[in-house]
């Protein structure tokens, strides 16, 4: 039975089928098992519940990496890994049970919610690995490591414990970016920023009485009247002001406005008061920064929070004055006085810090104000700005608001503004390790290099010391057990340490059970486990280590670690990538993975990032219902340059499916050629090799070519470069070798035939080998197509080994002639096009003029496969043609941008000059130049516009390196030679269409004017050869009998019946 059309959506589930059926990816494995070791580290995604489209790239470049590996002979460790922790999952089951906040959650239940996330996560689990294995993946998915299971948090209790004993973990107060929506503290990796506008207000702050003297040093401002300036983009920060930073090398003014002296930066004096307020003013005087250190003011807020600050200024004498600061004061824009509120920002924390000023910040978890705060007991962090606002001018304190666009953080979970809040939390101290951690990373062996050299030594440089806890439930619990009567606490690295000091472990670790667990204290009694859980990142950053099983085992990772290669998007240069090398350094010191490949993100096809809102986002599933998994694979992994986006293109996408088509067809011709040369798999290789010919050393000398390139990139993870390289050698095996041996594949000599078929065989079965890891289901469905035909031992093609380059083979000359001539070939093609004559209907003479030795070489010595490609019965190569008159002028659309104020000189001067003296220098040196008042002046070809009036008859083309010249003419020997080309066409392909075979004869006649037979009869041999007709009448009268198969046809102006029969 012939094999049909390719039909992926047919294709890939039978071969999926296959594999399982047949444990072929198993059978890899044990394979391979005795290599060397290759250690690939799964990034886990999120348990969210389907494969998004960046996954389906993501994981497509992960498999080609590994079946490689394993074709190659090595040993390539699989897991793979899912992330389950965290609020993306505690959000989702909240919104199933409609819940809201983290007092719901208590009433709710913690047990019952904890069971909850855990249950979606299995199910999403399961989605995943499912879309996983459609998509063609290869991995150990019998054996993943899941981060909600005990063996796993284990893991990050030894990373906890370790670093605890390596002195690099600690609790401490500091201000936190805190979401008050997942009502959780964030470190740095987890924010993104967003530009928006904000509201940023003026407000003035009285200077007390009594300091007056400080900054006083004329009479006019001995008013009573007399305030600091402050600007800020936070209005809810006000109320926890309690100072005012000025530049100490900065100048500054007192400026008189109405009955009132403000204290502004002399820079901005005149844009702030005339510019925002719109008021009139005078200088009464300038003085530097320094002179206002410790000038006390009264806070606009004092009488509403009188309770609050009077405490605060008892225990810090600094509160409410004015302190120093260089780095942090910015006299650009604003007034040049900041709103210093230390527990509200990591800058104005270290300037409290160092002038004796607290943190202060009570916010509540979902950002309100408790009730210690007055007045504004329920209002909200950020969302109350306006009702601040509206109170300060209540209050007279504010002078201007205006709106001021810049970036500001946000919850990388929920997409929310965050805010500032004090709080403890625990910490990885790494800010001393940041050196060491970037030298370490440029041992690493980084796709794009720019990625690890630039950004993610960049992200190193900045590092912060790293919150580990979290204050929520479903999480890993923290292993800190902490006595609220003595202080002390133990760090619990082990679930047989906790067995061993407690007696006793919960089943499952996770809180609420992890709770329950007591420790006796040296004071005689009880340590309880702190409550918080540890950050999301914590169990990603240990994955290292818990993909193999370690602590609990330590034969794969004394084996294995650290990882040989990771593979993951840009943004995972502040996340994955950072939280890997933070654990390995804190708890051994060193890098936890040796190389690794970035890739961008996937927007549509005009660089948009993908949502439903914009209507273009492309689920994963629509595409491969569409054109298979193959296509998607195939398309995704050479669409972008590693580090950029990937701009979704379905142009694109649907040529990557047309090539798989050819591919297909290629194996199909090669099993029906087969039918007449014999089985190419049996064929003796010395004697075949005898009797190759040009097109098959080019040919094979483009397979190794490819072999030895596709290796390097590889070896130097160009994961993106290498589907063009294999593709480039099918395309030209279907569209220049099978075009090149038509003759000899179908009426050919037996060794013609046989070397046609050992050709193709071999050629396609390096290519189903090479482009395995790219689209293996067609590679697999093409493989049993050829096992079947030609009896082949191997199972799939998967247990091949990977292929090597046989250097013999490769011809790089012949391939650069090959090169030239598929230019000059397209060249022609693009003529016939203007002159449209199809490719059956033979031209007279084409005319090649070049210069370029290279192009006149490769011309002169592969003239016979540019003739029959191109249906051509003349090719001539010369250095002009006569009678071509050429006009040269300025291009003055490429001049003007280029050489602007002098474009007109050196358009006046080109005018001058003569087109032989132009084009002269321009094909010898590529260039013209010229001096322009004393200065050089470089002229290119894409500064002129060439133009050439061709003599009759001849049709020009451009072609790289010279152009070329068809003549169109025709004559009867010519004409007749293109009917009966199309006639051959014309049978051949009814012949298809009557479902013949190709080794099927046939007996044939044609029924013809008298005019049309004349043309045809010196043809007859030939198309009785071409077509397999074992007898052949053309005639002009009707046939004599009846045919099974009769068809009319009509071709230009001859009318024309083709009967035939089965022999």
């Amino acid at each position: 039975m012939p094999i049909g059309n390719y039909d992926a959506l047919k294709i890939e589930p039978e071969i999926l089928k296959y594999w399982q059926e047949n444990d072929i990816y198993q059978k890899q494995k044990r394979k391979s098992a005795k290599g060397k070791n290759f250690y690939f580290l799964d990034g886990p995604p999120y348990t969210s519940g389907k494969l998004h489209i960046g996954h389906t790239w993501n994981y497509s470049m992960k498999d080609m990496v590994l079946r490689f590996k394993r074709m190659s002979g090595l040993n390539a460790w699989d897991r793979p890994g899912y992330d389950t922790h965290g609020l993306p999952t505690a959000h989702a089951v909240q919104a199933k049970l409609g819940i809201e906040h983290k007092d719901d959650i208590e009433k709710f239940g913690v047990a019952k919610f904890v069971k909850e996330c855990r249950k979606l996560c299995e199910t999403n689990l399961e989605a995943m690995k499912k879309d996983q294995i459609r998509l063609g993946v290869w991995m150990d998915f019998d054996n993943p490591y899941v981060t909600f299971k005990n063996e796993f948090m284990e893991g990050e209790w030894w990373l906890i414990k370790q670093a605890h004993e390596n002195n690099r973990l600690y609790e401490g107060e500091k201000v936190m970016h805190w979401c008050p929506d997942c009502a959780t503290a964030l470190a740095k990796h987890e924010l993104e920023y967003k530009n928006v506008e904000d509201d940023s207000i003026f407000l003035k702050f009285k200077v007390k009485d009594a300091q007056k003297s400080k900054i006083s040093g004329t009479t006019e401002s001995g008013t009573k009247n007399e305030y600091l300036i402050i600007w800020t983009t936070t209005p809810w920060t006000i109320p926890y002001n309690l100072g005012v930073m000025v530049n100490p090398e900065e100048d500054y003014v007192k400026a008189k406005v109405g009955n009132e002296v403000w204290v502004v930066a002399a820079k901005l004096v005149g844009v702030f008061i005339q510019g925002v307020v719109d008021k009139k003013y005078k200088v009464i005087e300038e003085f530097k920064g320094t002179k206002l250190l410790g000038t006390e003011y009264e806070h606009p807020l004092y009488d509403d929070l009188k309770k609050v600050y009077d405490k605060l200024k008892k225990d810090h004498p600094n509160v409410h004055t004015v302190v120093l600061s260089k780095e942090y004061v910015d006299t650009s824009s604003g007034s040049g006085l900041v709103h210093t509120a230390p527990g509200c920002g990591p800058e104005d924390y270290e300037v409290g810090h160092k002038n004796n000023i607290p943190p202060f910040n009570n916010l509540h978890e979902d950002g309100s104000f408790p009730s210690e705060m007055g007045r504004f007991k329920n209002w909200v962090a950020k969302k109350d700005d306006n009702k601040f606002i509206e109170y300060f001018d209540k209050k007279g304190a504010l002078i201007a608001t205006t709106k001021v666009e810049h970036e500001y953080a946000h919850c990388w979970r929920c997409k929310k503004a965050v805010i500032f809040r004090t709080t403890r939390q625990w910490f990885f101290k790494i800010e001393d390790l940041k050196e060491k951690m970037r030298e370490l990373n440029k041992k690493v062996k980084w796709q794009p290099d720019w990625a690890g050299a630039r950004q993610f030594d960049s992200w190193l440089d900045n590092l912060r010391d790293n919150s580990i806890t979290r204050q929520r439930y479903w999480g890993c619990p923290v292993p800190i057990w902490k006595c609220d009567d003595c202080g002390d606490y133990i760090v619990i690295g082990s679930i047989d340490e906790l067995k061993k000091l407690a007696g006793k472990v919960p089943e499952d670790l996770h809180k609420p059970w992890i709770d329950d667990i007591k420790i006796k204290c040296k004071c005689g009694k009880f340590k309880k486990r702190i409550p918080d859980i540890l950050d999301v990142w914590v169990d990603a950053g240990t994955t290292s280590w818990t993909c193999l099983d370690f602590p609990q085992k330590k034969n794969l990772f004394d084996k294995l670690w650290p990882a040989d290669f990771i593979l993951e998007g840009k943004d995972q240069i502040r996340g994955w990538f950072n939280l890997l090398f933070v654990a390995s350094m804190v708890s051994m010191g060193k890098p936890s993975y040796k190389a690794v490949y970035m890739h961008g993100f996937i927007n549509d096809a005009q660089g948009r990032k993908m949502s439903k809102s914009l209507g273009n986002y492309i689920l994963p599933n629509e595409v491969i219902d569409t054109y298979g998994a193959d296509t998607l694979r195939y398309y995704s992994i050479g669409g972008a340059n590693p580090g950029f986006d990937l701009n979704y293109n379905f142009d694109d996408m649907k040529l990557k499916h047309g090539n798989l088509m050819v591919l297909w067809n290629l194996h199909k011709f090669l099993i029906e050629l087969a039918k007449e040369a014999g089985n190419p798999a049996k064929f003796d290789k010395v004697l075949v090799k005898a009797v190759l010919s040009l097109e098959e050393r080019y040919i094979f000398s483009k397979l190794n070519s490819a072999i030895e390139k596709v290796n390097i990139l590889f070896d130097n993870y160009k994961l993106d470069e290498v589907p063009l390289v294999i593709e480039e050698v099918f395309l030209e095996l279907s569209r220049t070798y099978i075009q090149l041996v038509r003759e000899k594949s179908s009426i050919g000599s037996e060794d013609d035939k046989k070397a046609v078929a050992y050709t193709l065989y071999n050629v396609i079965m390096d290519c189903l080998r090479l482009f395995t890891p790219i689209a293996p289901f067609i590679v697999e469905a093409i493989y049993l197509n050829l096992k079947k035909e030609f009896k082949l031992k191997e199972e799939s093609i998967h247990l091949f080994k990977w292929p090597k380059a046989d250097k013999k083979m490769i011809d790089s000359k012949l391939e650069e002639n090959m090169a030239v001539v598929s230019n000059v070939i397209q060249g022609i093609l693009f003529g016939r096009e203007k002159i449209q004559r199809g490719l059956r209907w033979p031209l007279k003479e084409v005319v090649i003029v070049s210069t370029n030795k290279d192009v006149v070489k490769a011309v002169e010595e592969l003239e016979d496969i540019i003739k029959v490609q191109t249906n051509v019965k003349e090719i001539r190569v010369q250095e002009s043609l006569p009678g071509v008159k050429k006009t040269v002028k300025a291009d003055y659309s490429r001049i003007g941008p280029e050489f602007q104020k002098k474009s007109a000189e050196v358009i006046a001067h080109i005018s001058t000059q003569s087109t032989e003296t132009l084009l002269g220098h321009i094909e010898k040196d590529g260039k013209y130049e010229f001096k322009l008042k004393g200065e050089k002046v470089v002229v290119t070809k894409d500064h002129l516009i060439i133009q050439r009036k061709v003599p009759e008859p001849y049709v020009e083309a451009e072609i790289k390196g010279g152009l070329l010249y068809i003549n169109p003419e025709t004559n009867d020997e010519l004409e007749a030679e293109g009917y009966a080309r199309e006639v051959m066409r014309r049978i051949q392909s009814l012949r298809k269409k009557s479902k013949f075979e190709k080794t099927d004869k046939i007996v044939l006649h044609i029924k013809v004017d008298e005019d049309f037979m004349k043309m045809l009869k010196p043809w007859e041999e030939k198309i009785k050869e071409k077509v397999g007709a074992e007898n052949i009448l053309i005639s002009d009268s009707k046939a004599a009998r009846k045919h099974n198969y009769e068809y009319k046809e009509k071709i230009k102006k001859y009318s024309l019946d083709i009967c035939f029969d089965k022999i």
